[in-house]
């Protein structure tokens, strides 16, 4: 069977074309607005650029919505493919089916902050009748339309390089501590070295939302990310899948671990957007957003289904893996 005649493969792609249509409409009216808006003029033509950035708006916002929730039914995708790509276990044996495949990852989950950010910047301009934002949010989005027409080439590259003839690496060989790759030595790195940060980072991040620094919680917030996904696969991975040989991201997303890894990719992206929109939007708009809580919140849901599985065995056996 051909990867491009995947009726999940043909989705993405129409939804992709799709988009693409919208959002250069939409780039257009941006151009417009950032070029020509003022909205201290009352003529004709603001008037009529009033009424496009409605529309705009409108368009950007429905558009990074359905892109944002369009990488998990990506995910469910590459699960799907690997039972006919010989090799491919799960995700990740279709994702290094491709030289894109991971490239076309970073980006998606990099978008899923990007367009974040926009989405929060435009409601706090709808909710002033001064539309302090308007500028700001469609010039941001013209940078932003780059990113997405990077995802949507990339996407198309990737799933036209997939040859489904060709035995590909699995997670068992990608996350394995003694191959070369970059992914590989991920797991690499010795647990009494990440973990002990992962959770420092975590406790530093609670500290700084009540003392509400909102920069460095940001840039707290992002290494927790990073940190969070090291962790994920080289530690607490392997205690959900009860195997400390198993070291993948992506199997604790199939029905045999009862789907955690939507959980707490979930929460960690959650918890980790807000506290990295805070720092982003009062460093480069002066905006400031009390979403503190909201990242607290969800980054502590994160670390305690984590910490639960290591617990939890160690409660049964007796011993750690």
């Amino acid at each position: 069977m051909s990867i491009l005649l995947a009726p999940e493969v043909i989705v993405l792609f129409i939804e992709d074309f799709l988009l693409l249509v919208f959002n250069t409409i939409a780039a257009v009216i941006a151009y417009k607005i950032c070029k020509n808006f003022n909205l201290n003029e009352s003529s004709q033509s603001q008037y009529n650029l009033e009424k496009q950035s409605y529309l705009a708006s409108y368009i950007i916002k429905f558009s990074l919505y359905l892109k944002i929730i369009s990488i998990i039914f990506f995910i469910y995708t590459l699960d799907k493919l690997s039972l006919i790509i010989p090799g491919a276990m799960c995700a990740v044996g279709v994702t290094s089916a491709s030289g894109y495949g991971f490239y076309l990852l970073l980006i998606k989950i990099l978008n899923i902050y990007l367009y974040g950010f926009w989405i929060l910047i435009n409601n706090q301009d709808m909710k002033n009748e001064n539309y302090p934002f308007t500028k700001s949010k469609f010039k941001y989005f013209l940078y932003i339309y780059v990113f997405f027409l990077a995802e949507v080439i990339l996407q198309y590259f990737y799933f036209f390089d997939i040859n489904p003839q060709e035995i590909v690496s699995c997670c068992s060989t990608v996350f394995n501590t003694e191959t070369i790759s970059m992914v590989g030595q991920i797991t690499n790195i010795p647990n009494f070295i990440s973990v002990p940060i992962f959770y420092c980072l975590f406790i530093i991040s609670i500290y700084t939302s009540f003392k509400k620094k909102l920069v460095l919680n940001g840039i707290i917030n992002f290494f927790f990310l990073v940190f969070s996904l090291i962790t994920l696969t080289s530690f607490f991975g392997t205690y959900i899948y009860e195997l400390p040989t198993h070291h993948c991201p992506f199997c604790i997303l199939q029905k045999d671990y009862n789907f955690i890894g939507y959980f707490l990719y979930t929460f960690l992206i959650i918890g980790t957007f807000f506290g990295i929109a805070n720092s982003v939007l009062k460093h480069f708009l002066n905006l400031s957003l009390d979403r503190l809580k909201i990242s607290f919140g969800f980054n502590l849901m994160y670390v305690a289904a984590v910490t639960f599985y290591p617990i939890r065995y160690f409660l049964i056996n007796g011993v750690w893996l």
